[in-house]
């Protein structure tokens, strides 16, 4: 068996050192690497100085380095001290201040040993663990280094010394020591340090205070005001800041303070602009190629000889997309289709490639012309070229049909000339159908598209003829054409028209309207109009499809909406209570009380509004008692708002009721656009409904204009329809599925401007598929709302919308008690944007599980981004980015598997099990931004007693990066010690055992790619790259389980 060799590899190791003499003799020391002794010093000067020693050393092994200081002592008073600065091994330095270094005082047995410092002040031994990485044998290539640049920070502290030992701290940088300090200074004093650092980065510094003690009743303590980095101050109070007491081991981290009084770090996560100037991006990507399929035509002929056609390939941009053989003598097309990029020139070559004379016979192809999708370029074009020959450019002649001597036929052909050909018009519907239009008569046939010459015949005038038309025929299928069709009353659909469809005719929009429309305003000055109406307004009212708002007493500032116009309210004089509140002496009185008026209520932690009339106002108590009360108490810190005084319009886009004289009162923000359009006043709820329908198809239509109380589109007990590819704008929830509505597809729709929710589904309405929809500005009016929201139902599949812009949740799903507990729903592949503007306590995607059970709920591949929450205190602030979730498992939701999800910017957690059980939080990477931000929080849910104890909760397998460096990335409040390890962190200190520390290594996240590089640590740990291009409306791709049913 051969000997096992070693790589000896020469090492240089340096002891940078100065020293203090007693009775003429200075300090001496021995050095001994792995025992065996490299050299030995006597230091003779008190100034810093350099003694290097240069040995033999194993590769690729760790070793042990130790100076030996074998001559302390003290002479007539005189003390002999060695102090230690640093090590350095092949350059690299090591302080002995170092987590490296230990300090083994007297006889160097292992019984008194304490952390490495400068000062010698007894024999002994400093010891320095040396891993192996600095003794690589084989270096790889050093990557290219960081830039850097040389940073001043200057600590400002100060102290309480104990036994005439001043408190000492260390200063780290990016976990590295680059200095020490002992702080004898009892007011603000800097100490300052030169560190080198990567401009380009987020740094993290550190104040390691490491002698707190209590020595015979005196208490040593650091005070640290803050630090300045080049003069830019950042107080130790910073939310920038954080204080992890004690041990340093992340398990009592608090915010930042001056007074470091349990010893422990005082650490900032400071952001890249602090070092030289604002972070420079990286350009932006290119924008993806898009490439459009391209018809190639060439027209050509051919001359054979020895029984062999001339053959030619067809070359675009230098690559083969085709080839044809010119069997005829007479000019025949080779059609070719290529996907190319319609905004850039390509150049087309035809390549003669068998050109012969066989037995007198000359081989010959003739090219008459090219076309490109319709644009006929002839041979003789200039620019086309004729490179004769073996095609290498040396004999290019001008464009011709003859191809005599080989070569290639050159079309230089411009960007114009691949833009697609203009999409032509749908194709009429054929097969039989019915038709309504703006110009139709429900007295005609409604066989007929459009009114015919004489006037004697066409389509139908409304949809409730059309409907009934499809009832007593064959003809399942109605078309609508382009207009506004005013519903005065819900189009009910029932059992009778079951396999029944109403579409949008092929290209074109038209639209279900629910308001009545008013014109007749006359002026009352001041910008000021009004209108008679026979019936009083409520809270819908649009111009120029623009939804405005109710009359309010408060001021709105358009720039920031959401917490002016509001005032504040106390609890009521017997305290908290549903049913009224006081308000503050100046505010109102109960002269602003007319009949009609309404108020809206929100309470301090605004989980949902209350929307009502005033009872009464008691001027003497400031209270005020409502119409309806709530279950919801309103404390101190409520808000409200006075709404439809006519009084009150004196902003632009303000309206009200004035019952006096039943008229409508406005105050537009463009006098000719309300001359020109008048308003639309919401009347109708509901405009389509369907009671016990299936097969039924609702498509391409648009819903506008309906009350906030109403559902634009319902399904009651409607099982196996289709809605898609519809459009909702100022309606008040969208669609609706109540009833048992079970298996139905909405897909494809777009919905906008919502006073409520988007889509609702309740009351075992299960196995619905809700798909591919588009849904912004959900909860214009209400408040406790969401783009998607699901009470009592089970199994259905929530997938690839897009919810953007809600005043509370993205998508919600609400168990309350045991009739309504959701089971086995999926939430996968949507993009949730901008949630909880207005509420708090909310989260982006939002489970409720009240009933303390496993639900079976899956929760994979979303996109979780930009997620607020808005309270008040009860001193009257606002709070801002109060109680934001990203994906909120609330009140005891269990059995929940998190997975595959993208969160960023997402309030004080990613994820929040509240109360909840046996829940999976896996694969999901987390983008954290501030020490208030975390990844996971878990906590007990108190009011819910022992069910809201948290048990059996996991969370591995993670990606979570700060993007500055950070305290911690989760939270534990009353736990239930969930298994929280094998997560990858960047930024974040590690937790679990199993954590990994290392950069994610994502491809442009600047710019939003958060794709995983090939050789990102994450992939090595088993976690998997997301499936990006499946999130949101544009990952959607048609299946059997979500068909492409519109349009088809």
């Amino acid at each position: 068996m051969a000997a096992e060799t070693t790589e000896l590899m020469d090492v240089t190791f340096t002891v940078n050192a100065w020293g203090a003499p007693a009775g003429g003799k200075w300090p001496h020391f021995v050095l001994r690497l792995d025992g065996v002794e490299i050299g030995q010093a006597t230091v003779a000067s008190a100034s810093l100085g350099r003694y290097t020693f240069n040995a033999r050393v194993p590769a690729d092994k760790a070793h042990k380095l130790q100076l030996q200081y074998d001559n302390d002592g003290s002479v007539n008073g005189e003390d002999r001290n060695l102090f230690v600065k640093s090590f350095e091994v092949n350059g690299k330095p090591i302080l002995s201040i170092d987590p490296l270094v230990t300090y083994d005082t007297g006889d160097i047995d292992g019984k008194n040993v304490i952390a490495g410092q400068t000062e010698m002040y007894w024999r002994g031994a400093l010891n320095v663990d040396l891993p192996k990485t600095m003794f690589a044998s084989a270096q790889e290539p050093e990557p290219e280094a960081p830039a850097t640049m040389t940073t001043e920070i200057v600590v400002k502290a100060w102290g309480a010394a104990a036994n005439g030992t001043p408190p000492h701290f260390k200063l780290l940088v990016d976990d590295k020591v680059v200095g020490d300090a002992w702080v004898s200074a009892t007011s603000a004093t800097g100490y300052t340090f030169k560190v080198d650092v990567d401009p380009n980065e987020a740094h993290k510094i550190q104040i390691h205070y490491d002698n707190d003690a209590t020595v015979n009743g005196q208490d040593r303590n650091l005070f640290v005001q803050g630090i300045t980095i080049d003069g830019q101050e950042i107080k130790s109070t910073s939310p920038l800041a954080s204080y992890d007491k004690g041990p340093v081991d992340g398990k009592f981290v608090v915010a930042g303070q001056e007074g470091l009084f349990w010893g422990g770090a005082l650490t900032f996560g400071v952001p890249e602009e602090y070092f030289d100037g604002p972070y420079v991006p990286p350009p932006p990507p290119p924008p993806p190629t898009k490439l459009t399929p391209t018809d190639i035509v060439v027209t050509a002929w051919g001359q054979s000889a020895g029984g062999v056609a001339p053959h030619f390939k067809l070359l675009v941009d230098g690559k083969v997309v085709g080839e044809g053989r010119a069997t005829s003598s007479d000019p025949q097309p080779f059609s070719f289709t290529v996907d190319l990029d319609a905004k850039e020139a390509h150049k087309i070559q035809i390549h003669y490639d068998n050109d012969s004379v066989v037995n007198g016979q000359d081989r010959n192809l003739f090219v008459k012309s090219v076309s490109i999708n319709g644009h006929t370029v002839a041979a003789t074009d200039p620019i086309v070229t004729y490179d004769k020959g073996a095609v290498d450019g040396k004999d290019v002649v001008k464009g011709q049909e003859g191809l005599f001597w080989g070569g290639a036929l050159n079309v230089d052909a411009p960007a114009s000339l691949f833009q697609p050909p203009a999409e032509p018009p749908p194709p009429p519907p054929s097969g039989p159908a019915f038709y309504v239009a703006a110009n139709g008569k429900d007295s005609w046939s409604g066989k007929l598209s459009a009114p015919n010459a004489d006037g004697t015949d066409g389509p139908f005038a409304s949809l409730e003829r059309a409907r009934d038309a499809m009832r007593d025929s064959d003809v399942d299928t109605t078309y609508v054409r382009e207009g506004t069709y005013r519903l005065t009353k819900t189009l009910e659909l029932t059992g009778a028209d079951n396999g029944h469809s109403f579409r949008n005719y092929p290209g074109e929009t038209p639209v279900l309207n629910g308001a009545e429309k008013v014109t007749n305003f006359v002026s009352e000055g001041k910008g000021i109009y009004s209108a008679k109406l026979s019936q009083a307004t409520d809270l819908d009212l649009t111009i120029g499809g623009v939804r405005q708002t109710l009359a309010s007493k408060g001021i709105v500032d358009a720039d920031n909406p959401t917490t002016t116009g509001w005032y504040f309210a106390d609890a009521a004089n017997g305290g908290p209570s549903g049913w009224s509140v006081r308000y503050h002496t100046g505010d109102m009185s109960s002269g602003d009380i007319i009949p009609g008026m309404k108020i809206q209520l929100m309470d301090a932690e605004r989980l949902s509004d209350t929307l009502t009339e005033i009872a009464g106002v008691n001027d003497a108590t400031r209270t005020i008692t409502l119409k309806n009360g709530t279950s919801l108490p309103f404390a101190e810190g409520t808000t409200y708002k006075l709404l439809n005084n006519p009084s009150f319009v004196d902003q632009a886009g303000e309206f009200a009721w004035r019952a006096s004289d039943k008229s409508l009162v406005f105050k537009p923000e463009n006098p000719a656009t309300l001359a020109q359009d008048g308003v639309e006043v919401a009347r109708l709820g509901t405009l389509i409904r369907l009671t016990g329908s299936s097969d039924v198809t609702i498509e391409g239509l648009g819903f506008a204009n309906t009350t906030t109380w109403g559902y634009a589109v319902e399904l009651k007990g409607a099982s196996g329809n289709s809605i898609g590819n519809n459009s909702f704008l100022n309606v008040g929830t969208a669609i609706k599925l109540t009833a048992a509505s079970s298996n139905n597809l909405v897909g494809g729709n777009t919905l906008d401007h919502l006073a409520v929710n988007g889509i609702e589904l309740d009351g075992r309405s299960n196995g619905n598929t809700i798909y591919a929809n588009d849904i912004s500005h959900v909860g214009e009016v209400r408040k406790g709302v969401a783009g998607i929201i699901g009470t009592g139902v089970d199994n259905n599949l929530i997938a690839h919308n897009d919810v953007d812009s809600s005043a509370r949740y993205g998508i919600s799903l609400k168990n309350w008690d045991s009739s309504n507990i959701n089971r086995n729903n999926v939430i996968e592949y949507n993009r949730v944007t901008n949630t909880n503007l207005e509420t708090a306590d909310g989260g982006g995607i939002e489970v409720l599980g009240r009933s303390s059970v496993d639900t079976g709920t899956i929760i994979r591949g979303n996109w979780v981004e930009h997620v607020g929450g808005l309270a008040t205190s009860n001193t009257d602030q606002w709070l801002t980015n109060h109680k934001g979730f990203g994906i909120y498992l609330d009140d005891m939701a269990g059995g929940v598997t998190v997975t595959g999800n993208f969160l960023k910017d997402t309030g004080l957690a990613g994820v929040h099990i509240h109360g909840g059980d046996n829940n999976l939080v896996t694969n999901n990477f987390s983008i954290i931004a501030s020490n208030a931000e975390e990844f996971i929080r878990v906590g007990w849910a108190p009011k819910h007693g022992d069910p809201g104890l948290p048990r059996n909760n996991t969370i591995t397998g993670n990606l979570i990066s700060g993007t500055l460096p950070l305290d911690d990335y989760m939270e534990l409040l009353t736990a239930g010690n969930p298994l929280i390890d094998r997560n990858l962190v960047y930024n974040v200190p590690r937790y679990g055992d199993n954590d990994v520390t290392g950069k994610p290594l994502f491809n442009n996240p600047y710019w939003g790619d958060y794709s995983l590089q090939p050789n990102s640590p994450a992939l090595a740990m088993g976690i998997h790259d997301l499936d990006w291009a499946m999130i949101g409306q544009s990952g959607y791709t048609a299946s059997d389980g979500m068909p492409h049913f519109w349009d088809a």
